[in-house]
């Protein structure tokens, strides 16, 4: 008997795994990690009744200020906001995990690309975050009076799928380029007040030259024009191409932030992110 045959076999890794199996490998561990971050009763106590608010907030303020005619576009765009607050800034718990628990020796030594491993610890928070999105919006419409307006929104349910994917992304980008100068937890949040100001959320396009500017590059500004032409019968393939652009550059971004982390590392015999 060798010790191949007395090794538990959970210890012992498929010896030709598939890289789509360590991906979904992967994927579970995140899921695994983002139920002991995110608890149900976080989410349902804190995270689902924060959302509600926001929408019912900004949908309100457009009305008073903007006048009832606005509350429609600032209801599809306050949906956008609560799924800014959960996935740009929830993401950044995947680096910064591995800075504080001095675990990312583990991830970049590993038979997986560090990038997918950690793209792939990041699935959970765009599926949950639109999930919440959707009782929030379904709670908050009938609140605001706006159960018709949610009812001609909801085929564009899946808009906002791609949305909570390319604000992850955005997340994940800002976490990774900063998290070596301990900026890690404040450029997510000042991409999150970006995407506020600049998503055409609220304040319409058109109005002050470099939001529009930054709006361009950024996630869900092209999105959330998708969802608005959708609902008003317009072609929404151009704003879908320009959403999915978006994304796949900032995933580009933080899959070179994390290859120049490990190559750090490699280079300097350490992960100290400093």
């Amino acid at each position: 008997m060798t010790s191949h045959d007395i090794a538990p076999s959970h210890a012992v890794a498929p010896a030709r795994a598939s890289l789509a199996w360590r991906s979904v490998e992967a994927a579970r561990m995140g899921w695994l990690e983002y139920r002991v971050l995110q608890t149900p009763a976080g989410l349902l106590g804190a995270t689902l009744p924060r959302g509600i608010l926001q929408i019912l907030f900004f949908t309100a303020l457009a009305g008073v200020l903007a006048g009832p005619e606005h509350r429609e576009y600032a209801f599809a765009g306050s949906l956008v906001l609560a799924l800014s607050s959960t996935n740009v800034n929830g993401v950044v718990a995947v680096p910064v995990l591995d800075k504080q628990y001095a675990t990312f020796a583990r991830v970049r030594t590993g038979a997986l690309s560090p990038t997918v491993t950690q793209i792939a610890r990041v699935l959970p928070y765009p599926v949950v975050g639109w999930g919440l999105l959707v009782v929030q919006g379904a709670i908050a419409a009938p609140l605001l009076g706006m159960t018709d307006f949610a009812m001609r929104l909801l085929p564009w349910a899946w808009v906002y799928a791609l949305i909570a994917f390319t604000l992850s992304v955005l997340g994940l980008a800002g976490a990774t380029m900063t998290v070596g100068k301990r900026a890690d937890v404040v450029a997510p949040n000042v991409l999150s007040y970006l995407v506020m100001l600049c998503s055409g959320a609220i304040i319409p396009p058109g109005r002050v030259g470099w939001v529009d500017a930054i709006g361009q590059v950024l996630p869900a500004r092209h999105g959330l024009d998708a969802v608005r032409a959708g609902v008003e019968g317009r072609p929404v393939l151009g704003d879908l191409g320009l959403e999915i652009a978006a994304g796949l550059g900032f995933t580009v971004l933080a899959a070179l932030s994390i290859l120049l982390q490990a190559r750090r590392a490699s280079r300097h015999g350490h992960d100290d992110f400093e």
